[in-house]
């Protein structure tokens, strides 16, 4: 059996759309759905296709456009104090326990008390939980934010940008424990450093 790679680039095209329709986070989608269509294009130009062509890169087209407004898009970002004991509170690790589960028992989170919502654009993008032990250092037990909003912004204005709330609670050090690659990779991209002494630890002078 002959192998044919045309047909195979229209799998892999199909396969790459696909696979854009499972992204939560909406920069991750429009980039992937233009790799796929992109390749659909070219899929249509060498089977001579024109519908194939130019519907594909027309959507390409217009992932250009909508990734240059969410890039060129001024976002404002603000840090504000979370009660534990209200309703809201409660309510938003509630509906996230499945995913905020993963990363730390939900029991233990009722022992913190130094909680923060982390907004963008005045909505609550996520929650920062941890504990202050009074000599200037956080220990962040918790650092989530919801699917729509990871992109890393939200780490990279608060923690390397923007880190005077931080500075005026009168917090220099930041700590978080990170235990799978993927927390790992997000502590170091957001300029966290690992210990030599304890691997699994990670810390930030700000």
């Amino acid at each position: 059996m002959e192998f044919d790679w045309v047909e195979w680039l229209g799998y892999l095209a199909s396969f790459v759309v696909l696979i854009s329709l499972t992204m939560s986070s909406i920069i991750k989608l429009r980039w992937i759905n233009m790799l796929g269509c992109l390749l659909f294009a070219y899929f249509g130009y060498l089977v001579s296709s024109p519908p194939v062509l130019f519907a594909n890169l027309g959507i390409a087209v217009i992932n250009v456009y909508f990734l240059y407004k969410i890039y060129s898009t001024r976002e404002e970002f603000k840090i504000i104090n979370a009660a534990t004991d209200s309703d809201y509170y409660r309510h938003f690790l509630a509906v996230n326990s499945t995913e905020i589960g993963k990363q730390i028992p939900m029991a233990l989170l009722e022992k913190e008390h130094t909680a923060l919502y982390m907004l963008r654009d005045n909505e609550i993008a996520g929650v920062l939980i941890g504990e202050e032990d009074g000599k200037g250092a956080l220990d962040i037990k918790l650092d989530y934010v919801i699917p729509r909003y990871r992109d890393y912004k939200l780490g990279k204005y608060f923690f390397s940008d923007h880190p005077g709330f931080f500075r005026e609670r009168g917090i220099t050090t930041l700590k978080a424990t990170a235990d799978d690659e993927t927390h790992r990779n997000y502590l170091e991209k957001i300029g966290f450093k690992q210990q030599s002494d304890n691997p699994g630890l990670y810390t930030k002078a700000i």
